[in-house]
């Protein structure tokens, strides 16, 4: 008999759920069930993902192996294990009658060996998923009602202000732990200079400019990004709360709620939303009349009233005024190109003059060169319709003589493959430990303002704080076999059809010469001092410290691994 063990911990199971106890108990009952038949197991273990739907790894192969038919009976500890959505639970038991599986499920003595067990399964889905769309729902109430009463709900601190923890008692002697925003007087300072350094010169990038040039960077050492600064500008907690300023928020569609005293600053709250699409989660804005803008119970704003609403007020007049660079030229470049001398990728800058086809007159500029006023780069400007055609010429160049480039590509990739998959695994791991501690932030967070949901929520802490735990281990271990600066995978076939695209490029669309330059073209770096234009393609590494040598070294033997042009007549200014 071939029996599948599925076994998944997500990230709110307590240690009694362990991925070892769940294989364990199912091999237990499946022995004692056929005690004179010989078994042979196949594992599948999903750890650290949830049941509310079927994007797991392990679980998809669980699926593939079904229709391979390389088992008789699937065997999980509790019918929640497979799925949480009772539509995709349907499908699963679904699919496994199509090919002949047998379903047992131990905690609920389920199986789909009679009519009423098959009865039975459905039926205990629908209460599970029932189950967690209920605490889901009564988590988001309670959290919006501790929004509209002005309460910090967890986070990343804005700049201005640190979380603090202080601990104390209910009216019942229970001990709890409350997380509250105070400021911080350093960076306090820098949040005031920016406002009136705004207000002063009037738009977000001569801002950013006046920082650049005086050497003032974020907390980080990083130098203040324009979305940084705009969310900065934009949010109402650094306002001590009027009249004024809940007029105008109410004004812009948003619900407000509390009383202005002039001290302390307004949270936002539900403004974004969670939009899982093909295993992708992105958080789009909701519509204004969603959000909660609440004056805080203890966080004091610093920003005068008069003063935040006169921001809001040239931010507006900016943003009518801000033009569009995107659909204004045919730049092919821009998400390729970086000055050699910072670093920086160089963005387009148009020129005042039109050429003959109506269009602008398109430059290369050093980003870092533009927000520092040639402060922090000097390096010089590129005409961009020249080198654009050089790097067109390079692509026709390299599909002429696409076989060697093909064997390059081949060979990186047999050389590569468990590279790969080492740091596939790293990634996963990185983004699993970041999310969870994320996870645990917040629910430490949410725990100091609703005693109601202690005994739902420490389970979850307990269980995220060992597997955050678990998860570092494993990447450390990993983390010794990857060698960060390798050639990633191509798949062969694809190439070549885009290379055979490439011999006629020139008569391509503007946005398929640019889809084409994406796939193909690694890195492009620009020298000014040497008047040197380097052109990495797919598989080279980049201008990576430890194979940029190597790559300049096999030029002679190999001109496809990398393309050197020297032209001044490229230099603009």
């Amino acid at each position: 008999m071939k029996v599948a063990i599925y076994s998944r911990k997500s990230k709110y199971t307590g240690k009694g759920d362990s991925i070892g106890n769940q294989i364990q108990m199912c091999k237990d009952y499946i022995e004692n069930l056929y005690k004179n038949k010989k078994i042979e197991y196949s594992i599948y273990e999903d750890e650290g993902f949830s049941g509310k739907n079927t994007n797991r790894p392990e679980f998809q192969k669980l699926l593939n192996d079904i229709k391979k038919e390389k088992f008789n009976v699937l065997i999980c500890y509790r019918l929640d294990r497979i799925s949480r959505n009772v539509a995709d639970f349907s499908s699963t038991l679904d699919e496994l009658q199509v090919y002949g599986v047998d379903f047992v499920s131990i905690r609920e003595q389920f199986d789909t060996t009679s009519p009423m067990g098959r009865a039975m399964i459905y039926i205990a889905s629908v209460f599970a998923q029932l189950e967690r769309e209920t605490i889901a729902e009564r988590v988001r109430d309670n959290m919006i009602e501790l929004a509209k009463n002005g309460q910090w709900l967890g986070g990343s601190p804005p700049l201005g202000y640190s979380r603090k923890r202080e601990t104390c008692y209910d009216e019942n002697g229970n001990e709890k732990a409350i997380s509250f925003l105070v400021q911080e007087p350093d960076e306090v300072k820098l949040v005031k200079l920016l406002y009136d350094t705004y207000l002063k010169l009037g738009s977000i990038h001569q801002t950013e400019r006046y920082l650049m040039n005086n050497g003032i960077c974020a907390p980080s050492g990083r130098l203040f990004a324009t979305s940084t600064m705009h969310k900065i500008l934009k949010n109402p907690l650094y306002a001590k709360s009027s009249d004024e300023i809940l007029k105008y928020l109410e004004d812009d569609g948003i619900n407000v709620f509390g009383s202005p005293d002039g001290i302390h600053g307004i949270l936002e709250y539900n403004r974004t939303s969670v939009i899982i699409r093909d295993g992708k989660k992105t958080n789009p804005f909701k519509d204004k009349s969603e959000w909660i803008a609440a004056v805080s119970k203890r966080c004091e704003g610093f920003i005068d009233s008069d003063t935040w609403l006169k921001a809001q007020k040239q931010l507006k007049t900016n943003s009518a005024l801000s033009p569009n660079l995107g659909k204004t030229n045919n730049a092919l470049l821009t998400s390729k190109l970086k000055c050699k001398c910072c670093g920086s990728s160089m963005g387009v800058a148009l020129g005042r003059r039109l050429n003959e086809t109506g269009l602008c007159k398109v430059y290369y500029r050093c980003n870092l060169k533009r927000r520092s006023s040639g402060h922090l780069c000097n390096s010089k400007n590129l005409i961009g319709d020249k080198v654009d055609e050089c790097v067109l010429d390079s692509l026709v160049e390299m599909a002429k003589n696409k076989q060697a480039f093909l064997d390059r590509i081949l060979k990186s990739k047999k050389e590569n493959k468990k590279l790969k998959e080492d740091k596939l695994k790293k990634s996963t791991l990185e983004k699993q430990i970041a999310n969870k501690t994320k996870q645990l932030n917040g629910l430490l967070d949410k725990l100091s303002v609703a005693d109601d949901l202690l005994d739902i929520f420490m389970n979850k802490i307990r269980s995220l704080k060992s597997e955050i735990s678990q998860l570092e281990e494993n990447l450390k271990s990993i983390g010794e076999n990857i060698e960060n600066n390798s050639s990633e995978l191509y798949d062969i076939e694809f190439i070549n059809a885009v290379l055979d695209k490439c011999v006629n490029i020139k008569n391509e669309s503007v946005e398929s010469k640019r889809r084409i330059i994406n796939f193909l073209i690694e890195e492009i770096i620009y020298d000014s001092e040497t008047e040197l234009l380097e052109i990495y393609p797919i598989g080279s590494g980049g201008s990576k410290k430890k194979r940029y040598n190597t790559f300049i070294k096999e030029i002679t033997s190999d001109p496809l691994l990398l393309h050197f042009y020297s032209r001044t007549s490229w230099t603009a200014y």
